[in-house]
């Protein structure tokens, strides 16, 4: 017998209530055709959270975000220094350290205009490695894994430490909407279960599996800033997150390398297929917390 997905019987046990309130309805209406809808009075529904318990929250998640772009400059000085060091084996070890806390935040880093471009964008969207419009991590990634070489990659090494400064002076400037920080995790997670999990994202390094577990770490901790507000809005929905967390950090934990994580190239097919079906029924789960919170 298949096993139903958490999410899928959140939803079949909302459809059938729907449907057992929906027969009372028609039910009524035949026992008593004077009584009208469009006499019964309409009340706006109340607050789902306290605002002041919500703007605790979206504070708290700000300084988190601040506090990540602080260490990225500090990482990615790491790898930079050693691209112009000309150091290949240190600027390749440095690589995915990098990124990790660029991943953790990047829906709400990507809102500072044309940065995400610059900073993370793949080669399918310029003209080929060599257009010059295509920079940032992977273009640095593509001449020191691909090409071996540190040779040609300073000049993208010196436009990454100004565009994350530009980052770290427009970052405080951002307007951290509680919708948008809501809305985060689920999107942090469907990139993980559309893209990243299929190795694309560091194509020349194979380090895809320290942006993937930099992405489930930022959405947790999303997740435990809104966690005190889920508790009294949704207790099922918190638990059932909480609870696909722990399987995806479960299933993680295999590839774990000391203080990283092992090539992509190690993910076994059958991991693969897991691990993405349970990024999948995350998302969808993490999918409802804004309108649990009353936030879309």
């Amino acid at each position: 017998m298949p096993v139903v997905p958490r999410s899928r019987s959140r939803v079949v046990a909302a459809v059938g209530l729907a449907a057992t309130l929906a027969l009372g309805v028609v039910a009524c209406s035949s026992d008593d055709s004077s009584d009208s809808s469009s006499d019964a009075p309409t009340t706006d529904p109340a607050p789902v959270v306290d605002e002041a318990e919500l703007a605790t929250a979206i504070a708290a998640y700000r300084t988190y975000v601040i506090d990540q772009v602080e260490e990225m400059q500090t990482d990615a000085k790491v790898l930079t220094d050693a691209v112009r060091a000309g150091n290949l084996a240190a600027a390749q070890a440095a690589y995915a350290p990098s990124r990790q806390t660029w991943e953790r935040i990047e829906p709400v880093a990507g809102l500072v205009e044309e940065l995400d471009g610059k900073l993370d964008a793949r080669v399918d969207d310029f003209e080929g490695e060599d257009d010059p419009e295509f920079t940032g991590w992977h273009r640095i990634e593509y001449i020191l894994f691909d090409q071996k070489t540190t040779e040609g990659a300073a000049q993208f090494a010196d436009q990454l430490d100004d565009d994350l400064q530009t980052l770290a002076d427009a970052i405080t400037e951002v307007d951290f909407d509680a919708d948008v920080v809501a809305v985060g995790p689920s999107e942090l997670i469907a990139e993980v279960s559309e893209g990243k999990i299929t190795g694309e994202e560091d194509r020349y390094s194979g380090t895809d599996l320290w942006d993937f577990a930099a992405n489930v770490e930022g959405a947790k901790e999303v997740t435990k800033v809104l966690r005190p507000m889920l508790q009294k809005a949704d207790p099922e929905l918190l638990g059932d997150i909480e609870d696909g967390f722990d399987e995806l950090e479960a299933e993680l934990a295999p590839y774990a390398d000391g203080n990283g994580w092992k090539a992509y190239a190690t993910l076994t097919e059958s991991d693969k297929e897991q691990m993405q079906a349970s990024l999948g029924e995350l998302a969808e789960l993490l999918a409802e917390v804004p309108g649990a919170l009353g936030l879309g």
